[in-house]
């Protein structure tokens, strides 16, 4: 700031008394000696120096109140910032509960901290209350600058009101076009949200300050649910939308995703794989190949071994095919094949003996005995049931070791033939599966033929 000395009102009066003694003497105007300067000392000179602020202290560098003062509301706290001043140590905040818009509209102010640099952040505000705020400079001599005009914030942890009428406008191989109403909500921006369905994770789709999105990033072909929050100013989000369901449109040449190929197992002679596909494009069949290096290499014909139009593959290995890894490419309805799966080596597991089974009738006949017995089911990941085992002794207690007779049958239905009239057989059968394992005997029965 430039300053300027101007004349004391004694010195401007003493100029006008000698033009108007000149006049009234002689009455033509002259001028009048010129006489030495006035020297301006003390106040006067203090005031002189800064024109326009006679409310200026006479020895107070700061004279001027912190500029740029800034305000910002918070969902943790309010944020004060503001100029430095050369001459100032330190800075005053205050603040006071602001009820109305008004500056007389505003509680007692009370000081709130004493700080060394040109920010603070105000975290102690009580939430949702709004508070004007003020700064003013101090110095190590006890000099005060004027306060700063109030500025007013909040620590705002109140979320905006749901945006409402979440509506599919458009459904094309582009994505979903969605498009809302804001919910007369202090929202600045909206963030849209999908999931698989409404109890599945949500995954943030995309944000904007318009109140329409188009999510480009949904798996063709895969229904998705969709919902809308509104966001305002210091990050505060808002309970969801209505719920609306969108498909981004799959054509023709669209490529499925891979398989996951999640289980992978050799239990004896048995090979199992199961993997999961996604919805987003129709799949009409899967091919599964193999080879002893990784990764299976899809494209040649010769790692082929099978094709299926299930999630699930099943076959018989040798103990020389234990260490091959197997991939799967699925083909969709248009035959665009996908990426191939994993290369899975199976775990192999040594075989288990099958289930026991259980004769549920015996028919003595003209010099036979006939048996009929539960067939034994198996699982996927089991080894193939091949068939049964029967043993027969004249005793009772019939095991496998004292069989007097025994007779293999692929069947669940025995006749036992050429027996002696009037002499009872006990019976047993056992299930035999394709690792050449037997079950335990099934419960003993005895049957008599007739002459």
């Amino acid at each position: 700031m430039s300053h300027h000395l101007r004349p004391g009102p004694a010195a401007v009066a003493s100029a006008a008394t000698v033009v108007l003694l000149t006049l009234g003497l002689t009455g033509t105007a002259h001028a009048a000696a010129p006489t030495a300067p006035t020297t301006i000392t003390g106040s006067a000179a203090r005031a002189a120096d800064s024109p326009g602020r006679p409310d200026r202290p006479d020895d107070n560098p700061l004279y001027d109140a912190p500029e740029s003062f800034d305000v910002v509301s918070g969902r943790e706290a309010v944020s004060l910032s503001w100029s430095t001043l050369s001459a100032a140590t330190a800075y005053e905040v205050s603040r006071a509960e602001a009820e109305g818009t008004g500056p007389d509209e505003v509680g007692p102010y009370e000081t709130v901290a004493t700080v060394p640099t040109a920010e603070y952040v105000d975290s102690a505000a009580d939430p949702d209350v709004t508070y004007a705020y003020r700064v003013r400079a101090l110095d190590d001599a006890g000099h005060v600058s004027p306060w700063t005009e109030p500025r007013r914030g909040t620590r705002d942890t109140v979320a905006p009101f749901a945006p409402r009428d979440l509506t599919r406008v458009r459904e094309d191989e582009r994505g979903v076009t969605l498009t809302w109403r804001s919910g007369d909500s202090d929202s600045v921006k909206y963030v849209v949200y999908r999931a698989e369905s409404p109890n599945s994770p949500w995954v943030k789709v995309g944000s904007t300050t318009s109140l329409t999105l188009r999510d480009t990033k949904g798996e063709p072909g895969r229904m998705y649910v969709y919902e809308v929050r509104g966001v305002d100013a210091v990050g505060n989000e808002s309970p969801g939308s209505n719920w609306m369901t969108g498909t981004r449109t799959a054509v023709p040449a669209t490529t499925p995703k891979a398989p996951d190929l999640a289980d992978a197992h050799i239990v004896g002679k048995r090979l199992t794989l199961r993997w999961s596909q996604g919805r987003d494009v129709p799949v009409s069949s899967y091919t599964v190949y193999r080879s002893r290096t990784s990764p299976v290499d899809t494209g040649d014909a010769a790692h082929r071994v099978g094709t299926t139009t299930h999630t699930e593959y099943t076959a018989t290995v040798g103990e020389d095919e234990r260490d091959y890894l197997y991939a799967v490419v699925a083909t969709s309805a248009q035959g665009v094949p996908s990426p191939a799966s994993a290369s899975v080596r199976p775990a192999y597991t040594d075989p288990r003996p099958p289930g026991a089974t259980q004769v549920y009738d015996v028919a003595p006949g003209k010099d036979s005995v006939r048996l009929d017995w539960y067939v034994v089911p198996y699982g996927s990941d089991e080894s193939r049931i091949t068939g049964y085992r029967v043993y027969r002794s004249t005793t009772p207690g019939v095991t496998k070791e004292n069989a007097e007779f025994s007779q293999s049958t692929a069947d669940s239905r025995y006749v036992d033939r050429g027996l002696a009239a009037g002499t009872t057989y006990y019976y047993a059968v056992a299930t035999v599966n394709e690792d050449g394992l037997e079950s335990a005997l099934s419960p003993e029965v005895s049957g008599a033929p007739t002459g």
